[in-house]
């Protein structure tokens, strides 16, 4: 099997237009926030997203004082996944085709949208398995290589239950982020996060409600 073609590269497909300079946003989150997300048990069987309200709350801590945030369901795929996301903060625009189906959470941080911080999941048709991920992440023309990230340092376990390795990268001085390589209910998956340095206080935690709330949908 070739994984690694250009119309197979889902990943390069979705991310290619992400990846040039970062553009300074006036109106970015506040350095000091953080989240503090409404504990949700862990599925660690899920067959539908019926049980899964159509929103929900969480706190994001800014300058010492708690906001509440709301949530919004995001079940377009919901034979695959499901999740929640910060709405008035991101744009969610999915992509499905013959090679595999994604989404892309675009950073849209006081109405301004920022290619380049995204948090991006990803399931792609001809990767069944957690060693073909993760040929087709590392591999000589995969996408670390093709989207020419330098690797700073892999982390095992993570703290989500459905990533299994975590990988830190940069792209020059300006651009830093995640891959994290998924499996959860038979399916495998990845995970991007991507932000300029410069987002480096007020981005991860809002793309942390988007990783903690992801599930994967299990078998019917």
């Amino acid at each position: 099997m070739h994984l690694y073609s250009k119309n197979i590269l889902i990943g390069a497909i979705l991310l290619t237009s992400s990846l040039g300079c970062a553009a300074p946003i006036n109106n970015q989150p506040s350095s000091d926030a953080s989240v503090s997300p409404t504990p949700t048990g862990i599925q660690t069987s899920y067959n539908s997203t019926s049980n899964r309200p159509a929103t929900k709350t969480a706190t994001i801590g800014v300058e010492g004082e708690k906001v509440p945030v709301t949530l919004k369901l995001y079940d377009q795929y919901s034979d695959l996944f499901s999740t929640y996301f910060p709405d008035k903060e991101f744009i969610a625009e999915g992509l499905s085709s013959g090679e595999g189906t994604g989404v892309k959470f675009i950073a849209n941080f006081g109405g301004t949208r920022n290619e380049n911080a995204y948090v991006h999941i990803a399931f792609l048709n001809d990767v069944k398995t957690l060693e073909q991920l993760k040929s087709f992440v590392n591999g000589q023309n995969g996408l670390i290589a093709t989207n020419k990230w330098q690797v700073v340092n892999r982390e095992q376990p993570v703290t989500y239950p459905w990533a299994k390795e975590k990988i830190v990268f940069n792209q020059g001085k300006d651009i830093v982020g995640n891959i994290y390589l998924g499996q959860q209910n038979d399916k495998v998956f990845y995970v991007i996060t991507q932000f300029p340095v410069e987002y480096g206080d007020g981005f991860p935690p809002r793309a942390n409600l988007i990783l903690e709330n992801l599930q994967a949908t299990g078998m019917k």
